[in-house]
């Protein structure tokens, strides 16, 4: 049995390969095949296309700290579970990519610099654009005041599992 490689021409094999190497212009990993969530983000886009009407849209989640480590460490998970994820290093940051997009639900922490996450909470809840989006707040040391106007509050450190049950509940586009 000969395969298709042994019965072309060099010419061809050089040709074949320029060729692979151009579609597979990304990471190393892409040549072994689309990740999960590859194939899952490549599953909705076909939804997106004119025409076609989208099954079930990705949440997308806002994510806000100050703590770099942190913010790429929850991305990642929250990535994982097939949520869009946006990112700010702090209140301002978030509220402002969030009056220009609005997310279906946003994860800050509390204590971050120019705009802590209450202040923030009580931003979105001040603007009509921001004020039914659920707010889900994180602290090590903080502790909410009453009339705190969000749904859920995770101190850290926190059980990841935690985490995500909010964000199942609460995350629907």
């Amino acid at each position: 049995m000969t395969t298709e490689t042994e019965t072309m021409p060099v010419a061809e094999l050089d040709c074949a390969a320029r060729e692979q190497k151009l579609h597979f212009a990304g990471r190393p990993s892409d040549i072994l095949g689309p990740s999960r969530r590859v194939r899952e983000e490549q599953r909705h886009s076909r939804h997106d296309r004119p025409g076609r009407s989208r099954k079930k849209r990705m949440a997308t989640v806002l994510l806000v700290d100050d703590d770099s480590n942190a913010l790429d460490a929850l991305k990642e998970l929250v990535g994982q579970e097939g949520y869009r994820v946006r990112t700010a290093a702090d209140g301002s940051d978030a509220l402002q990519s969030a009056l220009a997009d609005p997310p279906d639900v946003v994860i800050s922490d509390c204590m971050m610099p120019r705009m802590d996450g209450l202040s923030l909470m009580r931003e979105m809840r001040r603007s009509s654009k921001l004020a039914g989006v659920p707010l889900v707040l994180v602290s090590a040391l903080v502790t909410l005041p009453p009339d705190a106007d969000v749904v859920g509050f995770l101190r850290k450190p926190f059980a990841v599992s935690q985490l995500l049950d909010i964000l199942h509940r609460v995350a629907t586009p």
